[in-house]
Parts: structure tokens; sequence; C-alpha cells
């Protein structure tokens, strides 16, 4: 896939080949219909589904973990034209370099779902390790299709701290910082809803064991601790990033907008030009940090709420 530049001379304004934007959602639209009945027919077809499948939680579970995998399978591709997109904002991007991007999300990922996986192998047999350890598969090809947006954030905090990518004029470099902010905010906000789906799913699941046995032992708080893993996790990924950004950001304000001495004469009207070009690059916004916020917390409330209604 080759570049697409923009009508102007910035690399802010190259992206991802018109072509790939272009078949992005019929091919995003595919790829999720198969993932949705690939995985739908693979839990269905698991030995634990044989004692659940006259419940009616354990179908609607089925189906939320199908819209799991299609919705997996369905951002890999968007994650990889964003990635794309993204290395296209670099002076040069070295072999090492998108390494390194990778082998520090492999490392974190690595981590959690080890984590989770050693605690529920150490659980007592039962249904619920059972099922557990049969939809890991599809646990693990999940991951695997979410790493281009983890790494989409490792490059996205490369691309603010290199001084070498920030060589152009004023005018370009003030479009790159809002070009960044662009790109994480939407990767955020895809797993912000992917986050939500994952929290939702699990507590289906609880339902749909505790419909079969109500005497298994399966706490509710379970699932908020589940959330919460997934969204620290994310909340490294962005935090980490948006520091960068953040910091990019006030070197460029204090270059073309420092801040006066307090008994300059036209104090009034730099400050104003100051905090209009803090505007214009998003430094030090309150809304976007609430905002933010929202998206990485609004699953755990789902969770939250689901379990004090639910018991």
């Amino acid at each position: 896939m080759t570049e697409a530049r923009g009508t102007g001379d910035c690399r802010s304004e190259w992206t991802a080949s018109k072509r790939l934007r272009r078949w992005a959602p019929a091919m995003a639209f595919v790829l999720f219909v198969i993932g949705f009945w690939a995985t739908v027919a693979y839990l269905s077809s698991v030995p634990a589904a044989k004692q659940l499948n006259d419940v009616a939680q354990f179908d609607l579970w089925v189906g939320l973990f199908g819209a799991i995998g299609g919705f997996a399978l369905a951002a890999f591709i968007y994650f990889g034209m964003w990635l794309l997109g993204i290395t296209r904002l670099f002076n040069q991007v070295r072999i090492v370099s998108a390494l390194s991007w990778l082998a520090v999300v492999v490392v974190v990922l690595t981590t959690v779902f080890a984590s989770l996986f050693i605690g529920a192998g150490s659980a007592e047999n039962s249904l619920d390790k059972e099922l557990a350890l049969q939809a890991r598969p599809i646990i693990v090809l999940v991951a695997i299709c979410l790493l281009p947006g983890l790494v989409a954030f490792v490059a996205l905090r490369s691309a603010a701290t290199e001084d070498t990518n920030w060589r152009e004029r004023g005018l370009c470099r003030l479009r790159l910082i809002m070009r960044l902010r662009a790109e994480l905010l939407r990767v955020l906000g895809t797993f912000g809803a992917f986050l939500t789906l994952l929290v939702i799913t699990t507590g289906m699941r609880r339902r749909a064991l505790l419909a079969f046995d109500a005497e298994l032992a399966i706490p509710a708080e379970g699932v908020l601790l589940y959330g919460l893993l997934f969204a620290v996790m994310l909340g490294l990924f962005y935090g980490t990033t948006t520091a960068a950004v953040d910091n990019r950001a006030a070197r460029l304000l204090e270059e073309f907008a420092p801040l006066p001495d307090p008994s300059d004469p036209a104090l009034s009207e730099q400050i104003r030009r100051r905090n209009d070009l803090a505007d214009v690059i998003g430094s030090g916004g309150s809304w976007r940090s609430f905002e933010t916020s929202v998206v990485i917390a609004a699953p755990l409330l789902t969770a939250l709420i689901g379990s004090a209604i639910g018991g």
C-alpha cells in the first residue's frame, strides 16, 4: 500500500492509501460476520456447552462472545490502517523502533493474560473453570487482533517524543499535534467500546453459569475486577501516550506563544493569544480529560451497576 498525500506539504496530511480507506468498511463488515459466526460455532461445540444448551443466558453469552470475536477482527483492519497512517507521521521509521513498539505491547499483554490464565488454572475443577479453559483459543485470537491498536498507542508516543519529527515549519507542527490527538482519541474510543462489550459479556457468562447452578461460587465482584484489569492496562497505554503528546504541545506553546512578562503592556493580548493557541492544540483541556475518563470508566460503571442490580 502506498501512502496518500494531502493537498499541502505537511506530513500531518499523510495517511494510509485511499484504496485501503475506501475498502476498509466493507472488509471490516465481512470480517465481523466471519468472526461472529466462527466464534459462535466454536463455543457452541465445546464440551461445556452440552451442559448449558438449555440455559437461555448461555445463548446470550455465546452471542455476545461472538460479537467480541467479530469486533476484534473488524478492529484489526482499522487498527492496522490507523497504524499505517501513524507511521507516515515519522520523519523515518527504523525497524528497531517498530520492533520495540511491538515488544512493549507483547510483554504487557503476555503479563496480563498469564496472570489471568494462571489464576483460572489454579481454581478448583468446576463448570466455570472448564468453560474458561475451552474459551481460551478465542481469547488469544482476540488479543492478537487487538495488537495493532496497542502498538498504535506506543507509536503515537514515539511520534510525539522524537525531535526529528518536529523540524517542519510552524503550521505543519501545529497540524501534526492536532493529528496526533485525533488519532489518539479514535484509538481510545475503539478500545473503550471493546472494553464495554467485554465487561457486559463477562457479566452474562456469570449469569449463565448461575442460571445453570445457583450454588456456583462466582462472586459479582469478579466481573468488576476483570474489567478493572483491562481498564488499567488501557489507561496505562493511553496515559503514557497522552503525557508525551501534552509535553510536545506545551513545548510548541512556549515556542509560539510564550508566557509574557507580567509588566508587559501587551500582557492581555499575549495571554489571549496564548489561550487561543492552547485551545487549538489541546493543551491543558479539562473537557478532554473528562471525556477520556468517561471512555475508560464507563465499562467499570456498567459492571458496577450490573452487579448491584443483578446481585
